[in-house]
């Protein structure tokens, strides 16, 4: 890989053409491999904050409140809602979790794009630049830092713009727009004033600004940026607190604190053996060592990994400029050469093959489902959180008074009183309801009663595997009645008690009838609409909600309700 980034002309090729480097495919490949390690990562371990940007965002493009794009989170949500009105994301609508993760890995890509073309502008070569990409999207693969959705993922690719647009002999029309580029990435993450007040500081200690000042004039300005920035460090806690979900990353856990090492000595290393990156090095290290002053600034750690990427960038690009490595470059390229390409191949294997969290959409569309096919329309359902917004937005009515759902456990003063459940125990979705009643000892008794008489009818054809059910007493006296009226007047024959995926100990509310009055309903049509229409005709609350064709015969059954024997018990009274 070429050092410097100069390009070199064959020998035997015309000067009116330059030649191509290959390594230039390095950094291409870097970027390649940062969004596939991304991509995998950013489809597992769920996060307290998934949704954080999404769910406003997808309201305010559903006529809801407008966002403040003066605030961090308000001009993050103003981000999120332009990519789902470009994409229409909130059509799609695979979740707002999902969204969120979609969003932050397209803000890592773009950010990746941007750090290469920085790094060729700050005169790093093909190994250099690689290496800083390399890195930053190593980050993902190591920590979720990219996948927690703060508002400083977008300041990354504002911040890197600007470093884009300001950085060699530009105009000082593009200059300009470098300042203006430095605003929102400001706005989004007011950490980034902690990285310009520094770099600015060492900047004019080292005369890299400031160039017709006088030594002193420069020194003493320096010193007094110092107050400044630690003036930045106590507002910022007061300007945009950082959420409790993130504050692990910079007060605890081994891959925070590795991740902070790693900056500190990439800024301490750049400042020491690197004088032209001086600078931005003394930025990086003092931003770090503020990020993690209690109580902690995780925002500061996101706006220094790009800055950090390039440092460490320059520094491999420092080393591989000594004259014991200078020799084995050839085999050093070689070497990252194939190690890149097997670490692509790999990359793209696990993306297609490793499993893959669907952040709940699976259970969620389970149970959307159970609600709109077994509980009476209209009944409110209480929920927290992210899984609220899902289902709102997935039409299920909300409020208390009826079934109340949470995610791992049923939620406080219902673990008793559990109806159904959606996915593992751990992170499933759990449905209870405080409404619930289950029979006594009359309205068992009676149950068995009705199953006895409907079992012993001589019209009765043999249940089979249904007669255990029948017996234990655990089906819906509901059902029961309806069964025991269809065997008084015609005789029945049940093939089925088939039970409701996901419900967990609520009576059995469904019967496949396969037979009335010994002739099979799969085998006479008329029939069948004669039963069908005699079942319609039922009063509440034996009209049953469903009467369905089913392969052996009509599927008859009931919506779920929190008491049925004292339905039956008012209707008998």
């Amino acid at each position: 890989m070429s050092v410097d980034g100069a390009e070199h002309r064959p020998r035997h090729r015309s000067p009116g053409r330059p030649g191509v480097r290959w390594t230039v495919l390095a950094p291409l490949l870097a970027v390649v491999l940062a969004a596939l390690v991304s991509a995998r990562v950013l489809r597992s371990s769920p996060l307290a904050d998934d949704g954080a940007l999404t769910a406003p965002a997808w309201d305010w493009l559903a006529g809801g409140p407008a966002p403040d794009p003066f605030t961090p989170d308000g001009l993050a949500v103003v981000h999120t809602a332009a990519w789902g009105w470009l994409t229409r994301g909130p059509e799609r609508d695979t979740g707002l979790a999902s969204a969120g993760r979609e969003l932050l890995w397209v803000a890592l890509v773009v950010s990746c794009l941007m750090l290469w073309r920085v790094a060729r502008r700050a005169r790093l070569g093909d190994a250099g630049a690689a290496t800083a990409v390399l890195l930053f999207g190593a980050v993902p693969g190591l920590a979720l830092v990219h996948a927690v959705s703060s508002p400083a993922a977008w300041a990354v690719p504002w911040l890197l713009l600007a470093a884009w647009l300001g950085t060699g002999r530009r105009r000082p029309a593009v200059r300009a727009l470098a300042g203006l580029a430095v605003l929102p990435a400001v706005v989004l993450a007011p950490d980034v004033l902690l990285l310009l007040v520094a770099g600015a500081a060492a900047a004019l200690a080292s005369g890299r600004l400031g160039l017709r000042w006088p030594a002193t004039t420069r020194t003493v300005v320096a010193g007094l940026l110092a107050p400044v920035f630690v003036g930045l460090v106590l507002l910022l806690p007061v300007w945009d607190p950082q959420p409790d979900v993130v504050a692990p990353w910079a007060a605890g856990g081994v891959v925070p604190v590795l991740l902070t090492a790693g900056l500190l000595a990439a800024g301490a290393l750049g400042a020491w053996l690197l004088p032209r990156w001086r600078p931005p090095a003394a930025a990086l290290a003092a931003t770090t060592l503020a990020a993690v002053v209690p109580p902690g600034r995780f925002a500061a750690l996101v706006v220094c990994l790009p800055v950090g990427a390039l440092v460490a960038g320059a520094l491999v690009q420092r080393l591989l400029a000594v004259d014991a490595v200078r020799r084995a470059r050839p085999v050093l390229a070689g070497v990252a050469a194939a190690g890149l390409v097997a670490a692509l191949v790999a990359a793209a294997v696990l993306v297609r093959t490793g499993p893959a969290d669907d952040f709940g959409a699976g259970d969620r569309a389970d149970l959307v489902a159970w609600l709109a096919a077994e509980v009476p329309p209209g009944t409110p359902v209480a929920a927290d959180g992210l899984l609220a917004e899902d289902l709102r937005r997935a039409g299920v009515p909300l409020g208390d008074g009826g079934l109340a759902v949470g995610r791992g456990g049923a939620r406080p003063g219902t673990a008793g009183l559990v109806v159904a459940r959606f996915g593992d125990a751990e992170s499933g979705l759990v449905v209870a309801d405080p409404r619930r009643r289950g029979p006594d000892a009359d309205q068992r008794l009676l149950r068995r009663e009705l199953s006895a008489a409907l079992l012993t009818n001589p019209t009765t054809a043999d249940a089979g595997q249904a007669t255990g059910a029948l017996l234990s007493g655990d089906v819906d006296p509901r059902l029961l009645t309806l069964l025991a009226g269809v065997a008084a007047q015609y005789g029945v024959g049940i093939s089925a008690l088939p039970a409701v995926p996901g419900e967990v100990s609520t009576p059995v509310r469904y019967a496949v009838v396969d037979s009335v009055g010994g002739v099979r309903l799969a085998d006479d049509p008329a029939l069948a609409d004669q039963v069908e229409d005699w079942l319609a005709a039922q009063l509440p609350p034996y009209a049953p909600d469903v009467v369905e064709a089913d392969a052996g015969g009509l599927r008859v059954g009931f919506r779920y309700d929190p008491d049925p024997d004292a339905l039956v018990s008012a209707a008998s009274g």
